[in-house]
């Protein structure tokens, strides 16, 4: 037609159908996308779970391989487990003796107070320096810190507990102090004691205190305490004397369950700790087990 105008753009039905096809595509898509999406997410929480599970075994298997021969400790329900927490070790010196006789660097250690003579003593020697911690001289060690030989057996939580003398361990009253006795280190109690038992390899451990790990389900936490007094049958109450006075840590959370074992070892084999922890979170869920051996020979 002469002089009509050309129409552009779009007519209502041809919009109408381009938002119906988007819709319909967008439907398709996202069901498509929605099922890897999903299972990348579940798979992310999943090694979140398995993050936090492998942390706290990793803290407790650590305590555990510094754990004092023979003071590993579960309770009856399984989710709770005690030691005594060894710092450093070494041989003490039981006899007198002089180190490097006629050469250049000798030194004499016969004097009465330079070794262990099982009979009540305050200072000793080591055959050389103490391993595994770096000790001050001449300064007292932290209060609790004891001095054990010869742990044979699960007497040595009440002798810790009965601070006596004759022990496995000494007091947690009686301060030790290092001194510098040349080519050795030299142990000083405040006080005398007599342990019970001389070690056949003249073992020597310095605890400086005891650790628990106790699983609490109801608050998904898993808990570590230190810095407590020791009892003679293990604790386990959070809230209670002696944890409530010891220090707290979250070691795991979003626990849902523990499961703790412990088969003491015999001459012939170590003891085995076996751990059990399961974490769960927004429908996802995670089991780590982990067994660690425990030496007994003290």
């Amino acid at each position: 037609m002469s002089g009509a105008r050309r129409q552009s753009g779009l007519s209502t039905i041809e919009l109408v159908t381009v938002i119906a096809l988007t819709g319909v595509l967008s439907v398709g898509l996202a069901g498509i996308l929605r099922h890897p999406m999903q299972g990348h997410v579940a798979v992310s929480r999943r090694a979140e779970l398995v993050d936090l599970a492998d942390l706290a075994l990793l803290r407790m298997s650590r305590d555990l391989r510094m754990a004092l021969p023979n003071s590993v400790r579960v309770d009856g329900t399984r989710t709770s487990i005690e030691l005594l927490h060894v710092a450093g070790g070494a041989r003490y010196r039981a006899e007198p003796g002089i180190n490097d006789p006629g050469g250049p660097a000798e030194t004499d250690h016969t004097n009465a107070a330079d070794f262990l003579s099982f009979g009540g003593d305050a200072r000793w020697n080591l055959l050389g320096r103490m391993n595994g911690v770096a000790v001050g001289y001449d300064a007292a060690l932290a209060s609790g810190a004891r001095i054990a030989i010869y742990p044979t057996g699960s007497e040595v939580w009440s002798d810790a507990a009965a601070d006596a003398s004759p022990a496995i361990i000494t007091a947690s009253t009686n301060r030790i102090t290092f001194r510098d006795d040349g080519d050795e280190d030299q142990i000083e109690l405040a006080s005398v004691h007599r342990f019970s038992h001389a070690s056949p390899r003249a073992r020597l451990y310095l605890v400086d205190g005891p650790v628990s790990y106790v699983c609490d389900a109801a608050s998904g936490v898993l808990w570590r305490i230190d810095g407590y007094a020791v009892a003679a049958s293990q604790p386990t109450d959070l809230a209670a004397a002696p944890l409530a006075t010891g220090r707290q840590a979250r070691t795991g959370e979003r626990i849902e369950r523990c499961a703790f074992d412990f088969v003491p070892g015999t001459p012939s084999r170590s003891g085995l700790v076996t751990l059990e922890i399961v974490i769960a979170n927004a429908g996802e869920r995670v089991r780590l087990l982990q067994q660690v051996p425990i030496p007994n020979a003290p």
